[in-house]
């Protein structure tokens, strides 16, 4: 496979049974990784995903030979003293389009998006999963804090590694 042969998309409200499905499988299989629970999501119907994906943050899906491979979320904060910045949520690939380019993909097209409106992303990376942190440094993301125990889940806690780029090239 080639990263040539991956299509990035913003997802649409037809896509909300694609998006759905892949949004559970992420909750279910990576359940650290998300602060939101597949317990929770999965008793919704397509509607309610159709409707985040007019209402909440941009969903870019990558696409490889028609599939929808991953996913990654982009949102801009709110309010006239924080929207300066913008992040990246609900990062997900298919366990058999890992190591294939798509993750990387999905990064670049959101910072390509990240870049028409903020100056700053911010994402938040579960620590212990190091392809994602050597992903997010390789494109210029530095760790800049470390939140402990951000998650509880079945009496286990999960550490978040805080990340972010500036897109202006401050110091």
């Amino acid at each position: 496979m080639t990263t040539s042969s991956i299509e990035i998309r913003r997802l649409l409200p037809a896509d909300a049974t694609l998006y759905r499905d892949i949004r559970l499988e992420a909750l279910r299989l990576s359940p650290e990784a998300f602060g939101s629970a597949y317990e929770t999501e999965s008793v919704h119907p397509v509607g309610w995903f159709a409707e985040r994906l007019v209402h909440g943050a941009v969903i870019l899906g990558a696409f490889r030979d028609g599939e929808l491979a991953g996913i990654l979320g982009f949102v801009v904060e709110q309010g006239p003293k924080r929207q300066h910045k913008g992040a990246l949520v609900g990062m997900y690939v298919r366990q058999q389009g890992r190591r294939g380019g798509i993750g990387r993909r999905l990064v670049e097209a959101a910072l390509e998006l990240a870049a028409q409106s903020v100056e700053l992303v911010q994402l938040v990376v579960v620590k212990g999963n190091e392809p994602a942190v050597r992903l997010y440094q390789s494109m210029g993301f530095v760790e800049y804090g470390l939140e402990r125990h951000a998650l509880k889940i079945d009496g286990r806690y999960h550490d978040d590694i805080l990340m972010a780029k500036d897109l202006v090239g401050r110091s």
